[in-house]
């Protein structure tokens, strides 16, 4: 997902490169005032026709501390509609509450690139066609045909961003540049935090022990399982939530973190520093989608609608600190997060790429490794 720029390399600028390698890897009208019906049984619908809806209600499922309250107010205000948010912590999390469900509960999803095709082939999320949403030309052109969703039938773009670890640098004197110093941490870290992220866990392993994503390769699988067995006595949590707060209050001194977060916590405490291991870090993205059980389906699209404004989109961008694949948000993006060293990579640095999903063999293996670590 990115490409040599000279001079100062920021997310905002990243955008048209990374959604690139994003690819590589891989209107209507009317007036609504009642809920839209959503598919429902277990084959994907299609559903491309728009009917913006003026009342009734969203049930939002999103990330932990990924979507700004300002918004939450704002969209009520512009559409008189109530947007309720639930909270899940990682993408497993949420595949497992549309399966038990069978797509039913929540009007919108946000999952992360690679669930968005495993969500899709699965028949748990509605085919709406985001070219047919009044302002689905303002999604990036970068962003249309990616890996996980050629054309965006089943997505809008939400934000993007990369994972790797931040560290106080008042508490912790060594230079930690690599994967391999996070699994192996000084003593002065005390205990660490570490995502509950099966994916990104097994991989970052992997990249540490030099192993391959989605390998059967028994050697590199259980390289990856030791390296994860030997860090374990040195974790403090296993959580998702609250990464932020745990480094930002001086909690904790060294955790996995996504890059806009660590921006967030480097306003309260600036000797925090995010690295950029030399053996690569993840390059991911997060969609708006709509699950086949739905129940307020115009109200929903309604609401993807609303987050391709760049306006809209903007606040989210400035306040979660990502970037965004909708156009004019770039423009939005305050100065001080262009300038942020989270944000901003080193010159130089083409090590932050997209990770395409495993199969479900593949992903067992990663399964086995990561309960044994939990465990």
């Amino acid at each position: 997902m990115t490409s040599r720029i000279t001079g100062p390399r920021i997310l905002a600028a990243l955008a048209l490169t990374a959604a690139g390698a994003l690819t590589l890897t891989s209107c209507g009208g009317g007036v609504s005032d009642s809920a839209g019906g959503g598919g429902g049984g277990g084959d994907t619908e299609t559903s491309t026709e728009f009917v913006e809806a003026t009342s009734g209600e969203v049930n939002f499922y999103t990330w932990s501390d990924y979507y700004p309250e300002e918004l939450v107010k704002k969209f009520k205000e512009d559409t008189g509609i109530t947007l309720n948010v639930d909270y899940f912590d990682s993408n497993e999390s949420l595949e497992a509450k549309l399966r038990a469900s069978d797509g039913a509960g929540y009007d919108v999803v946000v999952p992360s690139d690679y669930m968005v095709q495993i969500l899709a082939n699965d028949g748990l999320l509605l085919d709406f066609d985001s070219q047919s949403l009044p302002n689905g030309g303002n999604i990036k052109d970068d962003f249309l045909d990616v890996y996980f969703d050629e054309g965006r039938k089943y997505s809008t773009p939400y934000l993007y961003g990369t994972t790797s670890f931040a560290y106080d640098t008042d508490v912790i004197s060594e230079d930690l540049t690599s994967w391999k110093d996070y699994f192996n941490p000084p003593e002065s870290a005390g205990k660490v935090g570490i995502m509950n992220d099966q994916v990104e866990v097994v991989n970052s392993a992997l990249r540490a022990t030099g192993g391959e994503f989605c390998t059967t390769d028994g050697a590199q699988l259980q390289a990856a399982q030791d390296i994860l067995t030997d860090f374990k006595p040195r974790v403090g949590t296993i959580n998702s939530d609250g990464i932020l707060e745990r480094l930002a209050n001086g909690e904790q001194t060294m955790a996995m973190i996504w890059n806009g977060a660590a921006h967030r916590a480097m306003q309260d405490r600036p000797s925090l520093k995010f690295v950029y291991p030399e053996e690569g870090i993840a390059l991911w993205q997060d969609n708006f989608t709509i699950p086949i059980g739905a129940k307020n389906v115009d109200q929903a699209k309604t609401f993807l609608n609303w987050m391709l404004e760049p306006e809209n989109m903007a606040v989210a961008v400035n306040f979660q600190a990502y970037a965004s694949g909708v156009e004019g948000t770039d423009e939005l993006m305050t100065d001080e997060l262009k300038n942020s060293t989270a944000i901003t990579m080193p010159e130089g640095y083409d090590l932050a790429k997209p990770v395409a999903p495993c199969s479900n063999d593949e992903l067992s293996n990663y399964t086995k490794i990561f309960e044994t670590f939990k465990g």
